[in-house]
C-alpha cells in the first residue's frame, strides 16, 4: 500500500470513530483497519504519532483557511478571538477536527514526563499553536491594531495561559471553564483596545 492510501484510510477511520474513542486508536488498530503490516507501516511512518500527524496536518491547514475567511466577516476583535479560542469555550460535539484538537493538547499534558512521547505530541501541539497565532496577529491587523514583539509576546501568553487553564480545571476539578474564558477574552481584547489601538490611529 502506498503511504498516500495509508494516510487517506486513516483519515477515513479517524472519521468514523466516534469522538471519544479517538484518544484509543492504537498502533494494532490501525494496522488492522489498513490490513498491512508493522514492517509495512515502518516502512512509510516512525511510529502512531509520526502517521496521525501527517493524516490530521491537512485538516488543520484546511481548517486554518477556513478561519482566515471566517474572521473577515466577523464585527470585532472579541468575536474574532472568540472564534479562534472556541476548542477551549465549546464542547466539541461532532466537530471531529476540535476534539483532535483537545485531544492533542490534553496528550500534550499527560505526555510531559515522557520525553520520547512527549516529543511527538509536541509537533503537532506547536503547528496548532503557532497556526492559532497567526491568526490572532491577523485578527489585530484587520482591526487597525498595530502588532509589536510585546503585543505578539502578550498573544503567546494568553494562548499559552487559557490552553492550560481549561485543561487543568477539566483534567483535575472536572470543571469547565467557558464563562471564565470568555472574560479573560473580553479583558484582553479591552485591553488592546486601550493600550494599542489608540496608538495606531
Amino acid at each position: 500500500m502506498k503511504k498516500e492510501e495509508i494516510i487517506q484510510k486513516t483519515i477515513e477511520l479517524i472519521n468514523k470513530t466516534k469522538k471519544d474513542k479517538i484518544e484509543n486508536l492504537t498502533l494494532n488498530t490501525i494496522l488492522k483497519h489498513l490490513g498491512i503490516s508493522k514492517g509495512s507501516f515502518y516502512y512509510h511512518f516512525k511510529s502512531k504519532d509520526d502517521l496521525l500527524f501527517q493524516a490530521i496536518d491537512p485538516l488543520i491547514k484546511n481548517q486554518t483557511q477556513e478561519f482566515k475567511q471566517n474572521i473577515k466577516k466577523l464585527n470585532n476583535l472579541k468575536e474574532q478571538f472568540c472564534l479562534l479560542f472556541e476548542p477551549f469555550i465549546t464542547e466539541p460535539n461532532n466537530d471531529k477536527l476540535k476534539h483532535i484538537e483537545n485531544f492533542y493538547i490534553n496528550l500534550f499534558f499527560k505526555d510531559y514526563t515522557n520525553h520520547t512521547k512527549f516529543l511527538n505530541t509536541k509537533k503537532l501541539y506547536t503547528k496548532i499553536k503557532n497556526d492559532r497565532k497567526s491568526l490572532l496577529i491577523q485578527a489585530l491587523k484587520y482591526n487597525d491594531i498595530r502588532v509589536d514583539k510585546k503585543l505578539t509576546t502578550l498573544i503567546e501568553f494568553i494562548d499559552i495561559t487559557i490552553m492550560f487553564y481549561c485543561w487543568s480545571n477539566k483534567i483535575l476539578y472536572k470543571k469547565h471553564t467557558n464563562n471564565e474564558i470568555m472574560d479573560l477574552i473580553d479583558i484582553l481584547c479591552n485591553l488592546i483596545d486601550k493600550q494599542y489601538k489608540n496608538k495606531a490611529n
